[in-house]
């Protein structure tokens, strides 16, 4: 059989860094690591494509119309594209099958598809590519058990064009045992956690190191440390694969905070060369993380923890939310107080979003607070939650925390608080390779040169030169990463919640209008 293996586009979103891409040189974050482990699923004696419209992949009508069959997968945020393309192929008679989160998460939502899977594919695929044989596929596949991924086979890492993708994925887990009310992970993957085993995990970056592909690897575990004890069996093999291979991979991954509990694991994971840590920080508020079940955070000094961590060697990167139930008109500005004394360059702060079948989704759509429709899976748009701060407030509030946080000047300042406390790990120092100067240059006359906001620029650089000049690598990295956070801020959500802002403010003047005459 001749298959697509088709993923959609994305909105721009702050997690995606695109306006730092053209720095270095590339055309998207990742490759979709899903498609990539459903295609070696498939039989090996199909004919497979792989095509990511996130990266300009083109799809004419003869090339789907050449094709058996349009396997696609997908995220919430990636619903209008993904639609628009089952739109396509149904318009031209192409079959199609569907999985992934977005899927799994609200199946109901694909009359569109022929086919629909529903979980995980570990088991599934091989009886859909059976079936899809033979002629008798089903309309919907469910897998409501949890696959042992110790079988997972290694992703076909040869049909992506790595040369396209910033950073290119493994993953070791799935699971995790935390109950954070908002996150759909437990929902999808269990309290569980599922590990690979260290071989295994080493054969995929062999994989990796086959395509040619040099620079960041993402294990893109939602909670890495979820299974302490895996880790720590895989960390000294993977620092030894570095040492005998010599590749130029560095690693990033997500981790809960409590990573900070504990000096050796931090140090093994350095010595295995994880440079990058995302941590979900959520809020400065003790009663909002209550009320979210976000306990792993409580009862700890978070911006102490953070520091600890880069005096490690780790690059802490952070999630935040506004909209808790608990959160009054005093949040905003406690949240911008957080950030900045943090030091947390790359500052996530989005809204509360109710993604489907979590259980802060069951429990808002008891209390009737769900905006109908409001379904987008962006934490950067307008929240599908009816908070109980009012909707003008918590816009014009988290408009003010993005200003506040993503000027230039506080943006470096940020990055500065970071550099005082962060000793970079010695696994993880490498001579500079050409590639680095270029992108230095880019920088250079991007934003030291045309740069709208090149003052800060250069008062940044200017300190780094005169306190440690060692940490000039990871200052060029902030500062390209920051040109995407200080861009997509203002050109993108900001007008939005002005705009979102204007219409909440019109749709309460009737009231506040009936209010008055009745007064």
């Amino acid at each position: 059989m001749r298959v697509l293996l088709v993923s959609p586009a994305y909105p721009p979103t702050f997690w995606s860094l695109e306006h730092t891409l053209p720095f270095v040189k590339r055309r998207w974050l990742l490759p979709p690591l899903g498609l990539l482990t459903v295609a070696a699923l498939l039989p090996a004696h199909w004919q497979l494509r792989l095509v990511d419209l996130a990266i300009g992949d083109r799809l004419d009508d003869e090339e789907l119309l050449r094709c058996d069959v349009v396997m696609l997968s997908g995220m919430l945020v990636q619903r209008d594209s993904l639609h628009a393309l089952l739109a396509r192929c149904r318009r031209l008679g192409v079959r199609t099958v569907v999985g992934g989160p977005y899927a799994t998460a609200m199946p109901d939502r694909f009359g569109d598809a022929d086919h629909v899977v529903v979980g995980e594919a570990e088991e599934l695929v091989p009886e859909i590519a059976a079936d899809l044989e033979a002629g008798r596929a089903r309309r919907v596949y469910r897998e409501l058990r949890k696959p042992d991924i110790r079988r997972t086979p290694i992703p076909r890492f040869d049909l992506a064009n790595v040369a396209a993708y910033h950073y290119m994925p493994v993953q070791f887990s799935r699971g995790c045992p935390f109950l954070c009310e908002f996150c759909d992970i437990i929902v999808m993957y269990g309290r569980r956690p599922r590990t690979k085993t260290p071989a295994q995990l080493l054969a995929e970056l062999d994989a990796l190191l086959a395509t040619g592909f040099r620079g960041r690897i993402m294990f893109v575990d939602d909670n890495f440390i979820a299974n302490p004890n895996d880790v720590r069996l895989l960390l000294p093999d993977l620092a030894a694969w570095r040492r005998r291979t010599g590749a130029l991979f560095d690693f990033f991954t997500e981790a809960s905070i409590n990573l900070a509990d504990d000096p050796q694991l931090v140090r093994l994971m350095t010595d295995a060369g994880f440079a990058v840590v995302f941590v979900g920080i959520e809020s400065p508020s003790q009663d909002s993380l209550r009320e979210t079940r976000k306990v792993q955070n409580l009862r700890r000094d978070l911006v102490e923890q953070v520091r600890s961590l880069r005096r490690a060697g780790l690059d802490i990167w952070g999630g935040f939310i506004l909209g808790f139930d608990h959160d009054d008109p005093a949040i905003f500005e406690r949240m911008i107080d957080f950030v900045t004394r943090s030091g947390i360059a790359y500052a996530t702060v989005g809204v509360l979003t109710a993604l489907p079948n979590t259980p802060l989704y069951q429990r808002l759509a008891r209390e009737g607070r769900l905006r109908p429709d409001g379904e987008t899976g962006d934490m950067f748009a307008l929240t599908n939650v009816i908070t109980k701060l009012p909707l003008d407030v918590l816009l014009e509030g988290y408009s003010r925390v993005l200003e506040a946080l993503f000027s230039p000047d506080a943006y470096f300042e940020r990055c500065r608080e970071h550099l005082r406390h962060w000793r970079a790990a010695a696994t993880l120092e490498r001579a500079t390779t050409i590639e680095d100067l270029r992108v230095v240059a880019r920088s250079l006359w991007r934003q030291g040169i045309r740069g709208s906001y090149r003052r800060a620029y250069w008062r940044f650089l200017t300190w780094v030169v005169r306190h440690d000049r060692r940490k000039l690598a990871l200052a060029f990295a902030q500062a390209c990463a920051g040109h995407h956070f200080i861009t997509y801020t203002h050109e993108t959500v900001l007008p939005d919640m002005r705009s979102h802002l204007e219409r909440a403010r019109a749709d309460d003047a009737p009231r506040e209008l009936a209010f008055a005459s009745v007064s």
